[in-house]
């Protein structure tokens, strides 16, 4: 019988440390190396003659090695980080040797205890990044405009329009004109140099925003997300990133554990208890899902998935509806990519 090996890799930004085991957990080989997809594809070379052969490796900073290795043929595991720290927790002293000892015995005896992470396709990780950038630029334009905002007011001043308003900057100047007048004191410049790098970051938002619309209505699968109520070009983006390959998931359902929509299971004994959802997924996609069910609730219209949410609406209560209906809306959008079909609202008998 053949035996199996695994080689656990703990990336860091300059060397990578490689650890194999065999199905028995002995060390075959060790090594420090650059990290690089050649140097490390140069260590570990001799498990390409083997068919029963695994590469672990932490996801994160080393997806692109994860990457440029399955290309040249590895079978690649990577498995999620939080977890795989506390697995390798156990043991007392840290090492990146200990740390690369460890992931391979991940793979080898934790492979059913710490979950695996999807590997992303290049397009997927790049339109993720993409969308990554474009929360930070509105959450670094939120922080600048309160800041502005907020320091003026201090000094009397008030500005009631909001930052992507063609008139903030008017109302800006008028503000800093009533409180200081023609001249320019220090605080002045210092007041317009911040409203210069709002406007900045506002033109930076509307262009990347304008161009990941663009991005999703070319593409057939989004503007079919996009026929559903509620799913914008943002939420169909963040969609399609997050999901990559949705024949991995055996049934529809399960989207919603991997978003972290599902409730949290505690049972023990005689005791079982449903807590709140997990929320151990994407948390960008789980928001964007969140805000097109809510959404969803206003549309006018006669469907059973809107007669269904409004009922559990009335037994469960209005967040815990949002929440169902995203699940809801998550296992549709799934649907639709497998089967290659449009949006179906499925009208009520009644209505039609």
């Amino acid at each position: 019988m053949a035996r199996k090996y695994w080689a656990g890799l703990d990336v860091g930004v300059e060397t990578t440390s490689i650890c194999v085991v065999n199905d028995f957990g002995e060390i075959i080989r060790e090594a420090v190396c650059p990290t690089s997809v050649k140097s490390i594809h140069e260590q570990i070379r001799f498990l390409k003659r083997r068919r029963s052969a695994e590469v672990a490796i932490e996801s994160g900073a080393g997806m692109y090695l994860a990457r440029g290795l399955r290309t040249l043929g590895y079978a690649i595991v990577m498995y999620e980080s939080r977890q795989l720290s506390g697995f390798l927790r156990v043991r007392r002293i840290k090492t990146d040797a200990g740390d690369a000892f460890g992931i391979a015995q991940a793979g080898r005896i934790g492979a059913n205890l710490v979950s695996k992470v999807h590997l992303k396709s290049l397009e997927c990780q790049s339109l993720s990044a993409r969308l990554r950038m474009r929360r930070h630029l509105i959450a670094s334009r939120t922080r600048a405009v309160n800041l502005l905002c907020r320091q003026l007011e201090q000094f009397g001043g008030r500005v009631c329009i909001p930052a992507r308003s063609p008139a903030f900057a008017a109302a800006v100047e008028a503000e800093l004109r009533t409180l200081f007048g023609r001249t320019a004191p220090p605080l002045a410049a210092d007041f317009r140099r911040l409203l210069a790098q709002c406007l900045e970051m506002v033109a930076q938002e509307k262009a990347l925003t304008l161009e990941l619309t663009r991005v999703a209505k070319s593409s057939e699968l989004c503007r079919r997300f996009m026929e559903i109520p509620g799913v914008g070009p943002i939420c169909a983006l963040t969609f399609y990133a997050a999901v990559g390959e949705p024949d991995r998931f055996r049934k529809n359902a399960d989207i919603g554990c991997y978003f972290g929509l599902t409730p949290k299971l505690h049972q023990s004994g005689l005791v079982r208890r449903s807590g709140r959802i997990s929320k151990m997924g994407n948390k960008e996609a789980r928001t964007m899902l969140i805000a097109a069910s809510t959404h969803f609730m206003r549309v006018n219209s006669e469907t059973r998935i809107l007669a269904w949410a409004k009922q559990l609406e009335l037994r469960r209560g209005r967040r815990k509806s949002r929440v169902a209906l995203a699940r809801k809306l998550a296992s549709v959008m799934l649907a639709m990519w497998k089967k290659g079909e449009r949006y179906c609202p499925h009208p009520l008998e009644s209505a039609a």
